[in-house]
């Protein structure tokens, strides 16, 4: 029954993309709160034809009609509606979100059977027997929570007579209704038959190792855990205060509005000699004795005050439908479907062929041996709407010699600064030139750059990792290699290799000249 309509909203590049969904009657707004706007409609429209044409003709029963208006105007929005309301939207959609992931789905079971009780004769056997019970066990705990099912299986012959139950496994959920008085839930009988089963097949050798009845096992305790949990939302619910304040706060709210909202039109007075003198309505510096707001208009439709009672309403509803997902509303889990799709799905599971029943060659691979290309093919329509590769942040950035900061006395070893580097997931190759690494530009000689400039493309898939003869997928460039002490400018590992040759031969004339 979940009313699904996305499908309407394909892409919000359209003027109003949601404009279309507003006349969709099943599950929508006005469907859910048109008869409590009618009413309140209704008796606003008799309240103010009561007030203008009966209750005006008597003074004094007038004036305190619009004194208890102009009171429950002012202090109507002392009720903090908003908070209240939003607060408890907020958990409510939050617990029916939670019930839907807390559904029982039989499709991991199914495949672990196939998997790990493979064959066919008895094993298939098992694999059918296990899967019919999982099911047996998910529709007794929808049983305890929806109506629907309810209404579905009434009795457990109802159960028999689909197919779900044999006579023999019903006299055994007798015995332990009895025992229990039927006060506990027994969706787990049904799991521990099949914990039971697999426990039986692994002594005779159907199941391979330990490791696999583990998982097996863990598969069906998987299905008792989430049925236990479905059962905890329905047992505690939200706390029934919290329900019962945010119902009395909103439909409080609207009731003082009925008169809040009125128009009004009390008796004008004129002040003289310390009485008040009645005057006719459009007497200039004439007062009201209510204390009414007299710029407000006379509007026989109370606009903003019915499109506040749609939001607030509305937003109430949505509380009222998604409280109990279990139940007849529009959007309620369509819980027959799920019970449907998942005892047929998972026959077909456990009845596929696995290795034992074929001897068909293995086919060959759609791409061959070679590599597939970097993008699937598109239809016609599918190209119209082909984007670009994603960029992350730095694939287009560039740094520049003018964008290094300059130094100035001695430069530290470990810092480094990385010029024209230039990276994207577009390009396959490297260039020396453009991941030279600097420390200082006006060190670099013109001549070193000119040499520098021609770039070595190498691709990625065929390229050799540094200072070894092994081939390897990637290029490695020890562009972070930490600088030696005092060293100015690396270029390669070329010009590093030349440094630390040139820097022990200057060393070692250093020692000599001291001995001598």
């Amino acid at each position: 029954m979940t009313v699904t309509y996305i499908q309407h909203v394909p892409t919000a590049g359209k003027i109003g993309a949601f404009f279309r969904l507003l006349f969709m009657w099943k599950g929508g707004v006005v469907k859910g709160i048109w008869r409590d706007l009618v009413m309140y409609c209704i008796l606003y429209a008799a309240i103010s034809v009561g007030y203008r044409y009966g209750i005006s003709q008597d003074e004094k029963m007038k004036l305190n009609f619009e004194r208890v208006c102009v009171y429950f105007r002012r202090n109507g929005d002392y009720i903090p509606l908003s908070f209240i309301l939003g607060f408890y939207v907020t958990q409510v959609v939050s617990r029916w979100w939670g019930q839907f992931t807390t559904l029982a789905w039989p499709d991991t079971l199914a495949m672990n059977l196939l998997s790990y009780l493979p064959g066919n004769g008895k094993p298939k056997k098992i694999r059918r027997l296990v899967i019919r019970w999982a099911n047996l066990a998910n529709i007794l705990t929808l049983r305890l929570m929806s109506t629907e099912i309810t209404r579905r299986f009434p009795t457990y012959d109802h159960l028999v007579e689909a197919g779900l139950l044999t006579e023999k496994e019903l006299e055994k959920l007798d015995k332990i209704i009895k025992t229990t008085d039927a006060l506990y839930p027994i969706h787990w009988v049904p799991l521990q038959w099949g914990q039971i089963e697999l426990r039986k097949a692994k002594e005779e050798g159907h199941i391979s190792s330990d490791l696999v009845f583990t998982k097996l096992q863990e598969s069906l305790q998987d299905l008792e855990m989430k049925n236990k949990s479905l059962l905890g939302y329905g047992w505690m619910n939200i706390p029934l205060v919290y329900t019962q304040l945010v119902t009395i706060a909103v439909h409080v709210y609207f009731l003082v509005s009925l008169l809040g909202r009125q128009y009004l039109t009390p008796t004008r007075y004129i002040g003289a000699n310390g009485d008040f003198i009645k005057v006719p309505p459009d007497t200039p510096e004439s007062v009201n004795l209510v204390g009414h707001d007299d710029s407000v208009l006379d509007f026989y439709i109370p606009f903003f005050t019915i499109m506040q009672f749609i939001f607030y309403f509305g937003w109430l509803k949505v509380a009222e439908i998604l409280i109990n997902p279990f139940g007849d509303d529009d959007d309620d889990f369509d819980v027959n479907y799920i019970i449907d799709r998942n005892f047929q799905t998972s026959y077909l599971m456990v009845d596929g062929k696995d290795g034992e029943e074929t001897d068909d060659e293995l086919e060959d691979d759609t791409y061959g041996n070679n590599i597939p290309p970097s993008a699937l093919p598109h239809t016609v329509e599918s190209f119209k709407y082909k984007e670009s590769p994603p960029v992350l942040p730095t694939d287009n950035l560039v740094v520049t010699d003018d964008d290094l900061a300059p130094t100035e006395g001695k430069i530290d070893s470990n810092l480094m600064f990385v010029s024209n580097r230039k990276l994207s997931i577009k390009s396959c190759s490297l260039s020396w030139y453009n991941r030279r690494i600097s420390l200082k530009s006006e060190l670099c000689s013109r001549k070193e750059i000119q040499r520098r400039k021609q770039s070595l493309h190498l691709q990625r898939s065929a390229s050799e990792v540094v200072d070894d003869d092994s081939t390897g997928p990637m290029i490695v460039i020890d562009e972070a290699t930490y600088l030696a002490p005092n060293m100015e400018t690396i270029h390669s590992l070329e010009s590093q290799n030349s440094f630390y040759i040139d820097q022990a031969e200057k060393n070692s004339e250093s020692e000599k000249k001291a001995e001598g």
